[in-house]
């Protein structure tokens, strides 16, 4: 089954799927940043 038939069986909207790409993007940066700001910290140290 390819993605499209997946999202049409499941019935999600575009609106779904835009908010569930947006949080994975929020969660993937607030990883990534508080890992940089560590690498700073301890640069600083």
């Amino acid at each position: 089954m390819n993605i499209q038939q997946h999202l049409t069986t499941n019935s999600l909207s575009w609106k779904e799927i835009e908010l569930d790409l947006f949080r994975a993007l929020q969660n993937a940066f607030a990883e990534l940043f508080t890992a940089l700001l560590e690498d700073i910290d301890r640069q600083l140290a």
